[in-house]
């Protein structure tokens, strides 16, 4: 499972070493990442929204903006 969130300024996504299942940044930085994980062979991954720590208006509008505007230009890819 990985945790997303969208962001309105970019993140520094460099993995320093470390593995993560936190994706956070702008739409574009998160498309640019699936899109690394599905060369790497990953073409399903269970992305997950924070509902915890962030308001319930902020999640759906995440989830509407990965499902409709994110994930077909990955799966274009």
């Amino acid at each position: 499972m990985i945790w997303f969130v969208i962001t309105d300024e970019p993140v520094d996504q460099s993995p320093a070493g470390k593995a993560t299942n936190l994706l956070g940044g702008t739409a574009q930085q998160i498309e640019d990442r699936l899109e690394s994980y599905k060369e790497a062979g990953l073409t399903m991954p269970l992305l997950w929204p924070p509902f915890r720590d962030v308001p319930t208006s902020k999640t759906m509008d995440d989830l509407e903006r990965l499902t409709e505007e994110i994930m077909p230009k990955v799966n274009a890819s």
